[in-house]
């Protein structure tokens, strides 16, 4: 028996045997869209609450068994719950699904890694609490799991990492910490206040593998009397740098409330029906024939959404403003749609239509999970997100740059821009048939030469698919990868047995760093 078996074996003690997945077991953890199919699914551990991790956290230690934390282990396109490398065992915190508190005066909420983005809106809702939450693209994923991986949605609190407010962690030797103003006893300053006493540790644990993070405050937004949810349409891609400066000053200026979304024509498309249904071709879809689609759907080559949230009469001056600052781009049209807060959160997604409506409301939904099939029925995707300024001609050379990768590789140039005051994120997905080798070797050499462009330009993703997190790590070279070296000496000080998440963001810990750059340093040489 491996140590690995061993390990298992003992941990049925601590979690229940129900609860432990063996090795060889065919309902193990595994990457839903694989990029490199053929693994064998992992085994992983399903622990009901903190007292459960710190135990299950000094066993893996004893056996030098290490771990791969997650949440809820939705985060698609991204490898999903797979552990980073063989020798690992999943971490599945899914089971520690306790909404502690809600506080609708003071706008925060406190949650435990299961609690999903239904989950904590149907709390809020069959309470008929006066708070608001912000949502991903899908709502079945871990509220926690979100923050922690610096995801976004698209309410003014769409920035989710943002919203963090104190949390507990499990240590590597087992210790409990509690951050921020929580790390005293009988207080409820934890969710409230972001500071605290001495260095500010969050940070510490977000994309990272320093402890176990087993609870969170984070904030909300006070249920608005108005939402306002508006469209622009822009009709010629050549426009793509005005429309994009003009978005990103108005969110600077807090004209707009959120951070608007900017999406063209294929991802129309995706939310429609599948690749078939709109060109049979090889390669991706010519341009002539996006213009055709654009038409047929009544959209235009950009298509942007934005939202407004608060008294009425400043939400039609807001919208004023929008509709005076747009009109410089030719052709461009603006419209919007009044809703008291109550029809905001009763939106659905019923069509098309509604879908990023709903997501600004704060309303989760599985909607966009159809998007998966555009390249086949058994589809699948990866994301390529990486981070950029905010000035509308760095936007547009990359959109060109990108356009001709895709074209290279035979795929359809997917955009979904999130835009903030002073970044965006250049998000563009690329799906694929799942088991299709050809189709995933050319998804594979677009994913890395879209890092490749990226990086010659100085940019970077804000996160990262499991099987780079090592090759973008190393883009951030500056002084000798002097990050990296600092988040190592970090990581052999708190988790010397190297038990946590070896390898998540590139941070290896000490008994694996030999060897991972060996194998690295072959693979060059190959």
């Amino acid at each position: 028996m491996d140590r690995r078996e061993e390990f298992l074996q003992a941990a049925k003690e601590i979690v229940g045997a129900e609860n432990v997945v063996s090795l060889g077991d065919s309902e193990g953890y595994l990457d839903p869209y694989p990029l490199n199919p053929g693994r064998t699914p992992w085994p992983g551990i399903r622990p009901a609450n903190t007292e459960e991790v710190q135990a299950v956290v000094k066993l893996a230690t004893e056996h030098e068994v290490p771990l791969w934390t997650f949440s809820c282990g939705k985060n698609l396109g991204y490898g999903g719950p797979e552990p980073r490398d063989t020798g690992m065992v999943a971490l599945d915190l899914s089971r520690m699904n306790r909404i502690i508190a809600v506080d609708d005066r003071l706008c925060y909420a406190v949650v435990e890694p299961g609690v999903t983005f239904f989950d904590l809106f149907e709390y809020i809702k069959e309470r008929g609490l006066k708070v608001w939450m912000s949502v991903p693209a899908l709502g079945w994923g871990s509220v926690m799991g979100n923050m922690l991986d610096r995801g976004y949605g698209m309410t003014p609190l769409g920035d989710h990492v943002k919203s963090l407010c104190g949390m507990e962690v499990v240590m590597p030797d087992g210790d409990l910490v509690r951050t921020g103003m929580g790390a005293m006893d009988g207080t409820e300053l934890g969710p409230i206040f972001q500071g605290g006493f001495g260095p500010t540790l969050d940070g510490l644990f977000t994309q990272s593998n320093y402890g176990v993070v087993t609870q969170v405050g984070l904030w909300l937004m006070p249920a608005p009397h108005t939402y306002v949810n508006g469209d622009i349409f822009v009709d010629d891609e050549v426009h793509l740098p005005q429309l994009i400066d003009i978005l990103t000053t108005l969110r600077r200026e807090e004209i707009v409330q959120n951070n608007a979304l900017c999406g063209n024509v294929v991802r129309a498309a995706t939310m429609r029906g599948s690749r078939a249904d709109f060109w049979d071709g090889d390669g991706s879809i010519p341009d002539w024939r996006l213009e055709e689609m654009r038409k047929e759907f009544g959209i235009g080559q950009w298509n942007c959404k934005f939202a407004f949230y608060g008294d009425r009469e400043l939400c039609e001056r807001r919208l004023q403003i929008v509709k005076d600052r747009i009109s410089v781009i030719p052709g461009a049209r603006v419209d919007a749609r009044f809703y008291s807060g109550e029809e905001g959160l009763a939106l659905q997604h019923d069509d098309i239509a509604t879908q990023d409506r709903t997501q600004m409301a704060g309303v989760p939904t599985l909607k966009p999970l159809s998007t998966v099939g555009w390249a086949a029925e058994n589809g699948g995707h990866i994301d390529a997100a990486p981070i950029i300024p905010a000035r509308g001609e760095l936007v547009a050379e990359f959109y060109q740059e990108a356009k001709k990768l895709y074209e290279k590789h035979g795929f359809d140039l997917y955009i979904g821009y999130h835009l903030y005051p002073r970044h965006m994120v250049h998000v563009t997905m690329i799906f694929f048939e799942r088991g299709n080798e050809e189709m995933l070797k050319r998804a594979r050499a677009l994913y890395s030469e879209l890092l490749d462009a990226a990086r010659a330009r100085g940019y970077a993703p804000y996160r990262s698919h499991v099987d780079y997190m090592d090759r973008i790590a190393d883009g951030f070279d500056f002084n000798d990868n002097a990050a990296r070296r600092l988040q190592e000496k970090i990581k052999d000080a708190l988790d010397p047995a190297g038990i946590l998440a070896p390898g998540k963001q590139g941070v290896w810990p000490a008994r694996f760093r030999e060897e991972r750059s060996s194998v690295q340093h072959q693979n060059l040489a190959h």
